[in-house]
């Protein structure tokens, strides 16, 4: 991704879809239960999912993206923030996680899944850097049902055709298409939601507990 695509992403997240992150990120803290130790956040962009985790808990986050130009701006984001000592963004691709097995108590990863070469592979390498009893949470919305109409009604004007793209992108959360791509990545025990929130997964490293 070139840079000014990438400043292109960063304007959507600070003008439209900034609302969002703090919702979002709050929902992944209630239902995983996790609060503290390490977060990795996959396809992070300019990172304000990230910066939300951060400032919502006493996690220390890993902003990760494959877009050098991603990730020197998620920099620029960690500092306008001062959230450098909680947050630090690292180049990297889902496909071969550069973190230490057993590494993560927390795993998300919002609205990327459609750009991964592999759904299988990448959930794999989820569970390979959550330490035993860690989380994933991997999916895609916008919190809930008002932030998500305001956000669709705003990027109508802005690009007729970003609804279309959206909707061609949004196919891939579905249990039709996480199903077999969690067994093929071994992994047996999930749960899945599907409201006003959006589409997620989560799952945990070692033995499955009640989400809340």
């Amino acid at each position: 991704m070139g840079n000014k695509r990438a400043e292109y992403y960063n304007t959507l997240a600070q003008e439209v879809f900034f609302p969002a992150y703090p919702v979002i990120a709050n929902q992944i803290l209630e239902r995983s239960g996790i609060d503290h130790g390490y977060c990795l956040d996959i396809g992070s962009g300019p990172g304000h999912l990230s910066l939300s985790l951060a400032t919502l808990s006493d996690l220390k986050v890993c902003a990760m993206d494959n877009s050098p130009a991603m990730c020197s701006i998620a920099e620029e984001n960690i500092r306008k923030y001062r959230l450098e000592r909680r947050v630090r963004a690292i180049f990297g691709d889902v496909n071969e996680i550069p973190l230490n097995t057993g590494s993560m108590d927390l795993v998300v990863s919002r609205g990327t899944v459609s750009f991964w070469r592999s759904l299988s592979r990448g959930l794999s390498e989820c569970l390979r850097v959550l330490r035993p009893g860690g989380t994933a949470c991997i999916g895609n919305g916008f919190g809930n049902a008002r932030i998500r109409d305001e956000i669709l009604a705003t990027m109508r004007k802005r690009d007729p055709e970003w609804e279309v793209k959206r909707e061609e992108r949004s196919r891939i959360y579905s249990a039709a298409r996480f199903q077999p791509a969690l067994d093929y990545a071994g992994i047996r025990e999930y749960e899945m939601v599907d409201d006003d929130s959006g589409f997620w997964v989560m799952f945990r490293k070692s033995g499955m507990q009640k989400f809340r």
